[in-house]
């Protein structure tokens, strides 16, 4: 279970930082992970931290859409269905194609006690909707901000491997 709550954490992190321009959590995360697998992306994020440019590239983000929608062909209705079909209700004032809500709801998903149905849904989750991030972390390059684009790129390894990871306990070719 800590291990799902891991994987909660991570994600959960990253949609405060696009959801509320929050990093609190992410630099926590990143300093847990300087001795892993991730070191290189979890050291490059902490020194655009420590020089300021991740809070200053949050505040000028804004010309810079957010939402699944602008990147490729989909449906906000659909995934809110999709979101209240496994017990997800999106709050007020959100979209639920925002990267954000995908990454908080994620966060949940890996809370799934049902490991199967845990798998299963963060697999299909991951596959089905997080692909569009690559158009994202090259529009965050396009603008010049490479603390978003760096901290963009961590996210998308981890969910690569993720991803990989889950594959083999599905056993999905």
């Amino acid at each position: 279970m800590d291990e799902l709550k891991g994987l909660s954490f991570f994600y959960y992190a990253f949609s405060e930082l696009f959801l509320e321009k929050d990093y609190y959590y992410l630099n926590s995360l990143c300093n847990d992970l300087i001795n892993s697998t991730y070191s290189n992306y979890a050291l490059k994020v902490l020194r655009h931290m420590d020089s300021f440019k991740l809070q200053e590239e949050l505040e000028l983000m804004d010309g810079i859409s957010l939402l699944e929608r602008d990147y490729r062909d989909v449906d906000p209705k659909l995934i809110s269905s999709a979101y209240e079909h496994l017990g997800f209700k999106l709050d007020e004032g959100y979209e639920p194609d925002h990267v954000g809500v995908e990454l908080r709801f994620l966060s949940l998903l890996c809370l799934e006690e049902d490991l199967v149905k845990g798998y299963t849904n963060q697999y299909r989750f991951i596959r089905n909707r997080l692909e569009w991030l690559v158009d994202l972390e090259e529009a965050f390059k396009e603008k010049g901000f490479l603390a978003l684009a760096d901290s963009l790129s961590f996210l998308r390894a981890f969910l690569r491997d993720h991803k990989a990871f889950l594959m083999g306990e599905l056993k999905v070719k």
